[in-house]
C-alpha cells in the first residue's frame, strides 16, 4: 500500500512538472511572437472552408496557423491540395506538428508545418492564403503581398481588413457582439 501511495506520488510529480513545462513554453511562446495564440472558433471552419473555394491542385498558406485548425479542416473536405502552416511561436507550433503527424497517420494527407517567421516565407506558389492577424500586421503584409502573389490568389481573413485595400466580398457571420471572428474578408489579389 506505502509503495502504490509513493508510486502516485511520483505520477502526480510527473504531471504537474510536465504541466509546469508545458506553461512555461506557452508563455513564452507568446513573448516571442508578440501576438497571442487566439485559434478560430471550430463554428466557423465551414464558412472559412467556403469563402476560400479550395479546388484540387492549389497551394494553401494560413500564416501564423496556431494549432493549424483551419488547415486540417481545409484537408479534410479537399485532400487533394497542398497545405502549408506557418507558426513562430512554439506552443501552437508544437500542437499542430503533432496533429500533423495524427492527421498523416489517419488520412495519408500531409500538411506541412514550417517554424518561420511569415514575412521571411516567400509565398509566390500560393494559390490560396488564410490569415487570423491583427490590422497592423495585415497592413504590414500588403507590400509582400502585392509582391509575391500572382494574379488571382485569393486572400481570406478572418476579423481584420486591410486598411489601404477593400475586400472583394465582406461575410456577415451573425455572431453575438462580444463573440470573436464576426466577419470574414475575402480579397483577390
Amino acid at each position: 500500500m506505502i509503495l502504490l501511495f509513493s508510486i502516485l506520488q511520483w505520477i502526480l510529480v510527473i504531471i504537474f512538472f510536465g504541466i509546469f513545462v508545458l506553461l512555461l513554453i506557452w508563455m513564452w511562446s507568446g513573448i516571442r511572437a508578440k501576438v497571442p495564440f487566439i485559434p478560430v472558433s471550430n463554428n466557423i471552419l465551414g464558412d472559412i472552408y467556403k469563402a476560400l473555394e479550395i479546388k484540387d491542385g492549389s497551394t494553401v498558406y494560413d500564416l501564423g496557423c496556431g494549432e493549424g485548425r483551419v488547415l486540417f479542416y481545409c484537408s479534410k473536405l479537399s485532400p487533394k491540395a497542398k497545405y502549408i502552416g506557418i507558426e513562430n511561436s512554439l506552443f501552437p507550433l508544437l500542437l499542430a506538428r503533432f496533429r500533423g503527424w495524427w492527421h498523416t497517420k489517419t488520412t495519408g494527407t500531409k500538411i506541412e508545418i514550417i517554424n518561420q517567421n511569415f514575412f521571411e516565407r516567400d509565398l509566390s506558389d500560393a494559390t490560396h492564403v488564410f490569415t487570423y492577424l491583427y490590422p497592423n500586421v495585415m497592413d504590414d503584409l500588403i507590400t509582400k503581398f502585392d509582391r509575391e502573389l500572382k494574379p488571382g490568389t485569393k486572400l481570406v481573413s478572418v476579423s481584420f481588413k486591410f486598411t489601404q485595400k477593400q475586400p472583394k466580398l465582406a461575410i456577415d457571420l451573425n455572431r453575438g457582439k462580444y463573440k470573436l471572428a464576426r466577419h470574414i474578408y475575402v480579397y483577390e489579389f
